[in-house]
């Protein structure tokens, strides 16, 4: 339970950091980054030495780490672009809704337990989601006029958060022993930061880009809570957590503390859809709770 508290408050940071970069001018780019190094550096604090290994390709889960690499610089800039063209609100709920594809694909490959209270509890979440962050009336007339090609966007930044969540939890579950969760992202991570600090100096050497010292900050504060929030996805599955029961309890719960958080801090109304979202939310934890017992 430690593990999942942990997860589910550093991918809520994650988030308020996020929504502050656009307030300090912060270049998202630079600073993901940073972030992407930051998170090897951290790595390298928690293993004690440097985690990423010159014959690292020899490792059998090398080829995953390198497609998740390359999925999460790529999918960071799909995602950025989905939050300017459709808003913070229905893209976070495409990014949220990945366990309606998540938990079947872990059910079925993992043979894990399924009842009636877990499939309540699983809708009662996906409606959660939903009322929790309602989109208003301004993003969908917003959406009306972009391209209808554009309207692709918000179901491919679906399929992103699917991806990375399954295979984080099949190469843990086939691969990854003792210090290899580790290992496993600290290269993933640094096979995104290079991807990512390649873009970086094309685009200052072409001056679409400006250095700035508050990238780098930003970066550092980003990378430290992101690192845990994947580092702690694989310690979940490690100690034995189901990834129907994980990915419900995780993506619900970092909903519900984001809206009180934002309520609280951040003085954001909460509609009386939100509050009914946030509602159906705890009973949605409550009725999976009940169904893994």
């Amino acid at each position: 339970m430690q593990t999942l508290i942990f997860c589910i408050l550093t991918n809520t940071v994650i988030g308020f950091i996020f929504k502050m970069f656009p307030k300090y001018g912060v270049n998202t780019l630079q600073a993901i980054v940073v972030n992407y190094f930051v998170c090897v550096v951290m790595a390298t604090l928690t293993l004690g030495e440097f985690p990423i290994e010159s014959n690292v390709y020899q490792n059998n889960w090398f080829p995953f780490a390198l497609f998740l690499g390359f999925i999460f610089i790529s999918g960071f800039n799909i995602t950025a672009y989905t939050f300017q063209k459709f808003g913070v609100t229905i893209t976070t709920i495409m990014q949220k809704m990945s366990l309606i594809l998540v938990v079947p694909i872990a059910i079925w490959m993992y043979s894990e337990s399924v009842n009636a209270w877990k499939i309540a509890g699983l809708l009662s979440g996906v409606v959660a989601i939903y009322l929790t962050n309602q989109p208003q009336e301004e993003e969908y007339e917003k959406i009306k006029k972009l391209p209808k090609w554009m309207l692709f966007l918000p179901i491919i930044v679906l399929l992103i958060s699917t991806c990375i969540e399954s295979t984080l939890q099949y190469v843990q579950m086939t691969f990854l022993e003792g210090n290899g969760g580790l290992k496993f992202t600290a290269t993933l991570f640094g096979i995104a930061g290079s991807i990512g600090l390649s873009a970086v100096i094309v685009g200052l050497l072409l001056g679409k880009l400006h250095f700035s010292f508050k990238n780098i900050l930003a970066g550092i504060v980003l990378g430290v809570p992101n690192f845990f929030s994947i580092y702690l996805i694989l310690v979940a599955i490690s100690e034995g957590w189901e990834g129907s029961t994980f990915f419900p309890f995780n993506n619900i719960t970092i909903i519900i503390l984001s809206a009180i958080i934002a309520l609280i801090f951040f003085n954001e109304k909460l509609s009386k859809a939100n509050i009914v979202g946030v509602l159906l939310a705890v009973a949605a934890i409550g009725l999976i709770a009940v169904g893994s017992l």
